[in-house]
């Protein structure tokens, strides 16, 4: 798994030349894009661009601009998300309306997304880029569908797993599908060839997110920096709490729901709705869905005829993802 770490270490050099060429004024506004983009990340999206391209060609840096575009946007949506959910940390340190403002944190992440695009120009000119922008664009208008959802669950009473799973495959997993297809796409691969990557892409990414659930839940602190139970304390309507409601008897399932509707939630209260997700095996249960996705869209990956090794190291990839311990 080197290669996935050279990957990383050539994107974090290629974003530091971009960052560096930002302008200089108006200060606030390229002052505060630095600081989105500089805080630490793990890079897991621009990294699967590189990989998608590898997969089928050596000479990856040739989609390190898409890697760019890639991560300039994720980054831009946790802007405008923390603004949503007036969330004060990310990523261990403040977010950016909290730091610069909220006004100007909207035109920090508009300028983002601008430049989330303009960063392809440098793509080479053989690339076919209205391809190119076709998937980005659709997966774009996906992650503004999966956030509406998101914040309309608040306020619904009655949410179904695969209301969920939807909601998550919009906001989280089209992404990452996008971030594999689109790395063939630069290395020349036919479309239906890297629409098999985009599936696999789009699995992890839901397994993903759900993994966020139960390290939310049941994570080491210390390993995840966070609280236990902090999705349960922010009223996040979960795989974990959906999944509890569908399984508890009407006294435990008014008291989950209960909760999810109480600001602030007290300590005793998170304490046993963690005992609950535990009684009705929840906990386990996630962790088994999230490892048959991987399992059911493992064909894709047979689909794609790779050599072995690349075989491995997507698979490889795709596991290291999901059964993450932060």
């Amino acid at each position: 798994m080197e290669i996935l770490n050279q990957f990383k270490r050539d994107f974090d050099e290629y974003l530091k030349d971009y960052l560096d060429e930002l302008p200089e004024k108006p200060e606030q506004l390229y002052g505060a894009v630095r600081y989105a983009m500089e805080a630490p990340a793990k890079r897991l999206r621009p990294m699967a661009v590189l990989l998608g391209y590898y997969l089928f060609k050596d000479d990856y840096e040739q989609a390190l601009p898409m890697a760019l575009s890639v991560e300039i946007f994720h980054n831009f949506t946790l802007v405008h998300d923390d603004i949503m959910d007036d969330a004060h940390i990310r990523r261990g340190q403040p977010s950016i309306h909290q730091k610069y403002g909220t006004n100007t944190a909207i035109l920090v992440g508009d300028v983002m997304m601008i430049h989330a695009f303009r960063v392809l120009l440098a793509l080479d000119e053989e690339v076919n880029l209205d391809l190119i922008m076709d998937y980005y664009t659709e997966m774009g208008g996906g992650v503004c569908e999966g956030q509406i959802y998101d914040m309309a669950f608040e306020s619904m009473e009655e949410i179904t797993s695969d209301d969920y799973m939807e909601m998550v495959g919009l906001k989280t997993a089209v992404l990452l599908g996008l971030a594999l297809n689109s790395g063939a796409l630069i290395a020349g691969v036919e479309e239906k060839k890297a629409a098999s990557l985009f599936e696999y892409g789009y699995a992890v990414g839901v397994a993903f997110q759900i993994m966020d659930d139960w390290l939310d839940a049941f994570g080491d602190e210390k390993l995840t920096g966070k609280r236990k139970g902090g999705d349960i304390r922010q009223g996040k309507k979960t795989w974990l709490w959906i999944m509890a409601i569908e399984a508890a008897e009407e006294e435990d399932r008014e008291f989950l729901k209960k909760v999810i509707r109480t600001r602030p939630v007290s300590e005793k209260d998170v304490d046993r709705v963690l005992e609950l997700y535990k009684l009705y095996n929840v906990d386990e249960l996630i962790l088994e869905f999230s490892s048959k996705l991987l399992d059911d869209v493992s064909e894709k990956v047979s689909d794609l005829n790779l050599p072995e090794d690349k075989t491995r190291l997507l698979k490889g990839f795709g596991e290291q993802l999901v059964n993450r311990e932060m």
